[in-house]
């Protein structure tokens, strides 16, 4: 599923600074897992922009086509 097109779009999209994602095929949809440590280091007025760029990721991609499910560990 994850093709060219949809790998350009993503990277088109620049992640907050110490932030990222991870984009997983799973054949019938793309899976974008968020690292739940990544979230816990950012401070308070970064929360906003890695939301943002999640959004954003998740948007393009299924602009693109993708099914996409946004998932996350949960933290312990």
């Amino acid at each position: 599923m994850y093709n060219i097109e949809m790998a350009n779009a993503f990277k088109s999209i620049v992640p907050p600074k110490n932030f990222g994602v991870t984009i997983m095929d799973s054949g019938d949809f793309l899976t974008v897992v968020i690292d739940p440590e990544d979230i816990e280091e950012l401070q308070d007025n970064q929360v906003d922009d890695a939301v943002k760029y999640i959004n954003d990721v998740k948007r393009v991609l299924e602009e693109q086509g993708a099914i996409v499910y946004v998932v996350r560990k949960a933290l312990e």
